[in-house]
């Protein structure tokens, strides 16, 4: 069985990764790392809040106290975001780059040659680790940026990849906290150009089959899978667990 980190869990895709983490049986453990803690309540779940008095930098800095706490886990879903339009541009890139940086650089340290440790970062569709161009993005460009460094630090220690959901459809009881026009939108996307959206709990699946070190050959020479893999990462997720 497989023990997790997840950072973002009360985000769209993070929230639908805590859930179906918990309900499990291939994942022993999971330990949010968060600024609040979750609504949901399991023998499974530890949360560990940043910034606190024991950590006060937060994700700025994850400390060597931490992340002896830490060791143990086999991989990090770090669903941790902000969309570009809720935040100004230094902002996007602390929560985006600096943060992602922060937590690689502390995990790194967790795997061994027998165990490496796996690092699933949430990108986005559209993410590029090439030049970017006139009209790319910001969020493209800082995801894009945190593809390239991760992709960068692998070693036989530490697996890395990064995954690129396109327009996420929230689970209902998530859905709520999604913008109306988000919502709308990604149910049209959905008619018009399905192979644009993933349900979360798809992506949620596809996440978790690859924290627990199934579905690695499906990686780009780039570390990326598209939104279209991710389904079929979660087809074959489901196959596998009889669901």
């Amino acid at each position: 069985m497989t023990s997790i980190i997840l950072t973002g869990a009360t985000g769209t895709a993070g929230s639908a990764v805590l859930t179906n983490a918990l309900a499990s049986p291939l994942i022993s453990h999971v330990t949010v790392l968060a600024r609040r803690a979750p609504a949901v309540k399991s023998d499974k779940l530890t949360t560990i809040i940043i910034p606190s008095d024991e950590y006060p930098r937060g994700f700025d800095e994850i400390p060597s106290a931490l992340v002896e706490r830490l060791r143990g886990s086999d991989a990090v879903v770090w669903a941790l975001g902000i969309s570009q339009t809720q935040v100004n541009k230094e902002e996007l890139h602390t929560i985006t780059y600096d943060y992602a940086m922060a937590g690689a650089n502390a995990f790194k340290t967790l795997g061994t040659k027998d165990k490496p440790f796996r690092f699933v970062f949430m990108s986005g569709m559209g993410a590029t680790q090439d030049k970017p161009g006139m009209f790319t993005p910001r969020f493209a460009i800082e995801k894009g940026a945190v593809e390239r460094e991760l992709r960068a630090m692998e070693t036989d220690t530490f697996k890395t990849v990064m995954v690129r959901p396109g327009g996420i459809i929230p689970a209902p009881d998530h859905a709520s906290n999604v913008p109306l026009m988000s919502r709308l939108g990604n149910s049209a996307a959905s008619v018009v150009w399905p192979s644009a959206v993933i349900k979360s709990t798809d992506l949620a699946d596809a996440c978790l089959d690859l924290a627990v070190g199934k579905g690695w050959d499906a990686r780009t020479p780039e570390h990326t899978i598209e939104n279209e893999g991710l389904k079929k990462l979660a087809a074959d997720y489901h196959a596998s667990m009889g669901m």
